[in-house]
Parts: structure tokens; C-alpha cells; sequence
């Protein structure tokens, strides 16, 4: 059934209290079985215990229409990417625009692949509730056009990278962002229509 499913656009699996694998336990098979996916939504799946990670790093490069990935209430999700220490992957999710993480307790970081990522065309990243995550990858990341990081649905926080942004959100959790914020260098923190600016 699953390699049926080559037309498929895209994929919603929500309270699904049994489902305990998505694609068999191969991380690797998501561009082969899905090659037209353009969205991926996964939400309040507490039983997937063997999506401790959920993609190849090879799968998120060759996922070529992937453009928004939503994850929500996984508990036992610790890392989206994994990849061996000998791959060479730069490009990851090409055409991805908006990435949400919410309500993740084990998620540790994106990946802990070390290499240099490019996230092209990665507009909109949302973070809420992802207590472990100190830092969103252990390697460097580019991502030309993302400008800011939702904290809540009316405040977006940016400082310089994606990297040290989460990481400033998991040192400050349970803080006011922008009471704790006036230490930094450069800030930008967007509330509705203001911008303030912190040099």
C-alpha cells in the first residue's frame, strides 16, 4: 500500500494512538515512497517509539517539494535528521518554507549531523514548548532568507542565526524575552507591527 502512494501531496497523521511507525523502521524511504510530498504534519503520536528520528539525511535532501513540516505532541521524537559522520550532505529540504515544532519534551536538536546545512529557501521556523532543545543543530547552518523565529503567534526573536536564537530560548524559558534580552549585542525582536532593534 505504502509505495502506492507516489501522487501523494501531501500527509496528516493526527491522534493516532497505535501507529507506531510511519515509514517501516528505513528513515531512508521517504523520497522513494513519496516524491510529491510538498507537506508533512505529525501530531499527538505518543506511541511512535521508533521515531526516535524521523528522517535519513539523505531523505531530506532528495525530499525536493517538501515545503512545510509541522510536528506536534510526538513524545518520544529526540532528533528529525540523522546522518553517519561520513555522509556529505549540504542542502537539506530544498524547497522547505515553514518548519513547527511544538510540544516536543525529548527533541534534543534538528540533527546532530556536524556538517555545514543549507536551508535555502526556510522562511518561517516556530518553536513552542521544546524544553531539551539547547541548540537546533550541532553543525553550521545557512539560511539566507529566514529573518526571525516565532515564540508565541504574535512575537518572532532573531539573533544573528538559528543556532543561537534556540539556544537563547532554552536559557531563557519561563523568562519575559524581552525583559532578559538587553545584554545582547544586536536583538530584533517583532511584537505585532513594532520592531525593536537592541545595537
Amino acid at each position: 500500500m505504502v509505495m502506492g502512494l507516489g501522487q501523494l501531496k501531501e500527509l496528516k497523521l493526527e491522534a493516532c494512538e497505535d501507529l507506531k511507525d510511519v515509514v517501516s523502521d528505513f528513515k531512508d524511504q521517504w523520497s522513494p515512497v513519496f516524491p510529491r510530498l510538498s507537506k508533512v504534519e505529525l501530531k499527538c503520536l505518543s506511541k511512535l517509539k521508533s521515531i526516535e528520528s524521523l528522517f535519513s539525511l539523505s531523505s531530506s535532501k532528495n525530499l525536493e517539494k517538501l515545503k512545510l513540516l509541522r510536528l506536534c505532541s510526538c513524545k518520544e521524537l529526540k532528533e528529525v535528521i540523522w546522518g553517519d559522520k561520513d555522509e556529505n550532505v549540504s542542502t537539506i529540504f530544498p524547497q522547505m518554507k515553514c518548519l513547527v515544532l511544538k510540544d516536543l519534551p525529548k527533541l534534543v536538536n534538528f540533527s546532530q549531523y556536524n556538517g555545514t546545512f543549507d536551508w535555502p529557501n526556510l522562511q518561517t521556523v516556530r518553536v513552542s514548548n521544546v524544553p531539551s532543545m539547547k541548540t537546533f543543530s550541532t553543525g553550521n547552518l545557512n539560511t539566507p532568507v529566514l529573518r526571525s523565529i516565532d515564540i508565541t503567534f504574535v512575537k518572532k526573536l532573531w539573533l544573528e542565526n538559528l543556532n543561537e536564537t534556540i539556544s537563547f530560548i532554552h536559557n531563557n524559558s519561563g523568562r519575559n524575552a524581552t525583559a532578559c534580552c538587553f545584554s545582547l549585542p544586536i536583538m530584533t525582536l517583532l511584537a505585532m507591527n513594532s520592531t525593536y532593534v537592541i545595537d
